[in-house]
């Protein structure tokens, strides 16, 4: 009988139930091995994340790393500026201005100019007002000490005297009445400069001499008590000083002076011939200072008259 083969069997077909439960085994394992690789990658993602954190919003600054070839870089110190202090505005040079007078020359003839007169003296001594009279004529009177005389302690000569050796010119003039007595004196030297350091020299010796005698014929005449002299406030170089002369037990209180005008040194001494004290004398010669003016302005009216 002629017929056909039978087909073959396809690949489904040809399959044993065998081969089926191979397949049945083997897909469980695929999908562990699959779950295993996904699970991992997961695990690599997860650590990536962690440490980059791209969800965080601040940057790490990146360190920049100085050049190879450069040194360590220190912050360089604030130069620091010295503060010079601001110089003082210089004051105005002022040049001292010589007293009226202080190159006059004055000689024999024309020193008589020096001497206060009685009008001088009325006009500025209270107790004058009664009428003076002239008790020494000018140029009669000699320089220094009494023949036999001497000043105890000799430093002391000048208080009395006023220079130590005789000058060029001398005069001296004498006024007074029953309360008061005005004398004045006047040594003249070669020039300005010699005047000038003999009255410094008399400053001195009246600033150290406190107490001083003349003594004549080895019998005590006079001793003088001085207070500390003062400067003048005239326009000459002046000084003025309160004095107690004590003669044989006879006290008198005294204002004497000096002032130094060109070649020539001016001295004088009020005296209160009442008076008990240097109190009652301001009633009788009137402020130590009104004395010296009256002085000055004599002496500025003799330099006036040289020109």
């Amino acid at each position: 009988m002629s017929g056909t083969a039978p087909p073959s069997p396809s690949d489904d077909e040809a399959r044993t139930p065998a081969d089926g439960a191979a397949e049945r085994v083997a897909a469980p394992r695929s999908r562990q091995r699959a779950g295993w690789v996904v699970a991992a990658v997961a695990v690599v993602v997860l650590a990536v994340l962690l440490v980059t954190r791209p969800w965080s919003t601040s940057a790490a600054p990146e360190p920049t790393a100085p050049a190879a070839s450069s040194p360590a870089l220190t912050p360089s110190p604030t130069p620091s500026v010295d503060v010079v202090p601001d110089e003082p505005t210089p004051s105005p040079t002022s040049t001292p201005v010589s007293p009226p007078g202080a190159d006059a020359v004055f000689d024999a003839t024309s020193t008589a100019a020096l001497l206060v007169t009685r009008a001088d003296l009325e006009q500025a001594v209270p107790a004058a007002a009664a009428g003076l009279v002239r008790e020494l004529e000018p140029g009669t009177s000699a320089w220094g000490l009494p023949e036999g005389a001497v000043v105890d302690p000799p430093q002391c000569q000048p208080a009395v005297t006023v220079v130590n050796e005789p000058p060029v010119h001398h005069d001296a003039t004498a006024w007074g009445n029953d309360e008061m007595r005005f004398e004045q004196d006047v040594v003249v030297l070669p020039d300005a400069a010699a005047a000038s350091e003999a009255f410094r020299a008399l400053v001195t010796t009246v600033d150290t001499c406190v107490e001083y005698t003349r003594v004549v014929g080895g019998v005590a005449g006079t001793t003088w008590t001085a207070e500390p002299a003062l400067e003048g406030q005239g326009v000459f170089p002046a000084i003025v000083q309160d004095v107690t002369a004590v003669t044989a037990g006879d006290s008198r209180p005294q204002v004497t002076g000096h002032v130094l005008v060109g070649n020539a040194v001016v001295s004088w001494t009020a005296t209160g011939l009442t008076a008990a004290d240097q109190a009652a004398a301001r009633a009788v010669l009137g402020a130590p200072a009104d004395l010296s003016a009256v002085v000055e302005e004599r002496a500025l009216a003799a330099v006036r008259a040289l020109t």
